[in-house]
């Protein structure tokens, strides 16, 4: 990735829903370079879509909770069946597989505790091979994700 792919996918990261002349303004390419540069980062898999940010209070979802998941086997065959099954709960935002302690770590966002309970005893307490659950709610969100940092840039913030 070069230095112009480099600022189209930082720009891409704030804002994806620019028209492509303004974009191409905004790094100093022609619109017709912008757009070839942006398919071919969508061709190459640096690009895997696009999506609105959502704040997750303005939907009813104000409780976020991170969630330590340690397995009763750690053979390949305990971890697919895991893994599977964790596709099938559109509760479960993000599956981590993790080093240290846990074996997984997941996100998972509720509308208040009562929703969340019912998450664990629905959804989570029916996980395969499920040793031990650990759950930390989040208090307040410093810093939102907005994107990756870039090689040779500061990031999008």
């Amino acid at each position: 990735m070069d230095r112009a792919d480099a600022a189209l996918v930082d720009a891409l990261q704030r804002d994806s829903s620019r028209p492509i002349a303004e974009l191409a303004e905004s790094i100093a390419l022609s619109p017709s370079a912008c757009h070839r540069r942006i398919r071919a980062l969508e061709a190459q898999g640096v690009i895997s879509g696009y999506a609105a940010r959502v704040d997750p209070r303005r939907i009813g979802l104000a409780v976020e909770v991170f969630v330590e998941i340690t397995l009763t086997s750690q053979s390949r065959e305990a971890m697919d069946r895991f893994e599977r099954a964790v596709g099938d709960f559109g509760d479960i935002l993000e599956c981590h597989l993790m080093s240290g302690g846990a074996d997984y770590l997941l996100r998972v966002a509720a509308t208040d505790l009562d929703q969340y309970d019912h998450i664990h005893r629905d959804c989570l307490a029916r996980l395969p091979g499920v040793s031990s659950m650990r759950s930390s709610f989040s208090l307040r969100r410093i810093k939102r994700f907005a994107g990756y940092s870039l090689p040779g840039k500061q990031g999008p913030g």
